[in-house]
């Protein structure tokens, strides 16, 4: 029989274990406080500056939750540890666990006045399952979304999926009102359920995005700011030198700008936002002999990346999951930095001539530098790209890059990560590579009677992985703000989600 991945019942007071999360911004001056909201600072507004851009308002396809969490939610949310599912628009839900049947929130409106209902969630979730995404595997084992009544909707699946509820928890499954979907408007036009809407008179293309109090939130009373002004600076001294002059209340930033910013007086968090590592997706051809990917992994220092990037702050990993997720080896040694190693491995098979283009985005340029000096002591020929944030997402895996470092798919558990990497048609498979190996694991933890036995065989894939080289050099990529006491407070980020922070708990004084 296959096992119940999730508990059978979670309701509001329970708990069930998922993936990443929101982020945060700021508004414009002398809004009139909203009684249900907190009251302080410019207004009620809450200012915040971020190094991401908005591109457009698609949850799909783009790591925009920094700016998507202001008008959308989901039918889960999750805790700031990125791994507790707790309700948000559905108020609990129940697996068989092939049928799985939600209980949506009454009362709830879109912002543009329309009913926030089943057949809202199911048009919803019928996009999610027929766009293409890295959300649309979570619905390979959906056979049915059906509404049940207004406030009921049934889910059939025709195989267990462990990551169909993490995905769930995440921005891949925001709620769209049905009318902006319909005449295609959405991506300029957000209308979700939101705290707040969209502000697009007061908003500036490419650089400010302004939110205002929905007066018919439902959750009116922890709405927290009235208003949230995000505006984008790309340089991380230019971001701090906003916050010191009073323009901005919080501010992204890195390591260097964050010691600058204690030494002036202001606040500073960080927090584990990300696991990073290699990924070779053309292990047919450029990464097809295991030795260069192991003499590879072998001349990777990941401490090097943490302390030019971020100060020292972060973690060097032995491998892909965390230590609370099925499929963790708590045995597992990695690949530790050893160039002499490396070259062994690379004399023993002849020294062949390996060259390939490694593909980052720009905030990753140190990275990628010492990555390239690194394999150059080993023979190998590394020429880096690093486009811009938005630039790097819409190509990075057209199949013309065979490596990339970046995070990928640990979040949602370790079958996420085989659909997303390893699965022929995955998204972070754009080579198409077959793993037989690897594919037969994965069934095996699917058909699984028990969890202790799906655990097993997630381990087993883990140490495949790692014994055949196909992922190594990993890192935590941690999170930065600096924030004037004197006008917020509560600054909460969620694990695992980049330049975001909980806007509804910060507190304006």
């Amino acid at each position: 029989m296959p096992r119940d991945f999730l508990p059978r019942r979670v309701t509001l007071g329970a708990i069930a274990v998922v993936a990443v999360a929101a982020l945060l911004a700021g508004c414009s001056n002398g809004a009139k406080p909203d009684p249900s909201s907190t009251a302080g600072g410019a207004g009620g507004t809450l200012r915040v500056a971020i190094n991401q851009s908005l591109s457009d308002w698609e949850p799909l396809n783009t790591p925009n939750s920094a700016y998507t969490s202001l008008v959308y939610e989901g039918l889960m949310g999750l805790e700031p540890d990125g791994a507790t599912i707790t309700p948000a628009l559905a108020t609990e839900w129940v697996n068989n666990p092939l049928d799985i049947e939600f209980t949506l929130r009454e009362g709830v409106l879109f912002q543009d006045g329309t009913k926030f209902d089943a057949a809202a969630v199911v048009k919803n979730l019928e996009r999610m399952r027929d766009t293409p995404s890295q959300w649309q595997n979570a619905m390979d084992s959906v056979s049915a979304i059906e509404a049940v009544d207004d406030t009921h909707v049934k889910i059939t699946l025709d195989a267990p999926s462990p990551n169909f509820f993490p995905s769930l928890a995440q921005r891949g499954a925001m709620m769209i009102a049905p009318s902006v979907l319909d005449d295609g408007t959405f991506k300029e036009n957000p209308v979700g359920t939101g705290p707040w809407k969209y502000d697009k008179a007061d908003s500036t293309s490419g650089s400010k995005i302004v939110a205002t109090a929905f007066d018919q939130y439902w959750d009116a009373a922890n709405r927290g700011p009235n208003k949230v002004e995000i505006t984008y600076i790309g340089d991380p001294n230019s971001l701090l030198n906003a916050l010191r002059t009073g323009e901005q209340d919080v501010v992204w930033t890195n390591a260097a700008t964050t010691k600058q910013a204690d030494a002036a007086g202001f606040t500073t968090e960080n927090y584990p936002a990300l696991t990073f590592q290699l990924l070779m997706m053309d292990t047919a051809d450029t990464f097809a002999n295991a030795d260069v990917r192991k003499a590879i992994c072998y001349a990777m220092n990941p401490q090097d990346y943490i302390d030019t990037l971020f100060g020292g702050e972060g973690d060097v990993l032995s491998q892909h999951l965390r230590p609370n997720q099925p499929g963790y080896v708590d045995s597992l040694k990695g690949y530790s930095h050893d160039v002499d190693k490396a070259k062994k491995i690379m004399n023993s098979i002849g020294n062949p001539k390996v060259g390939f283009t490694l593909i980052v985005y720009s905030d990753l340029l140190p990275v990628a530098n010492l990555f390239q000096s690194e394999m150059a002591e080993i023979g190998i020929d590394v020429k880096v790209e690093a486009p811009t944030f938005n630039q790097y997402f819409s190509t990075y895996r057209n199949g013309q890059y065979p490596a990339t470092i970046l995070a990928e798919g640990a979040d949602t558990g370790p079958y996420d990560w085989y659909l997303y990497h390893f699965a022929e048609n995955g998204g972070g498979n754009p080579y198409k590579v077959k793993y037989p190996e690897i594919d037969a694991i994965a069934q095996k933890a699917l058909n699984a009677a028990t969890d202790d036995e799906a655990d097993k065989a997630w381990q087993d894939m883990t140490q495949t992985v790692n014994d055949e080289a196909l992922e190594c050099g990993f890192f935590t990529y941690t999170g930065f703000w600096a924030y004037d006491k004197k006008t917020v407070d509560n600054i909460v980020s969620t694990q695992g989600d980049v330049a975001v922070f909980r806007y509804k708990e910060a507190k304006l004084r």
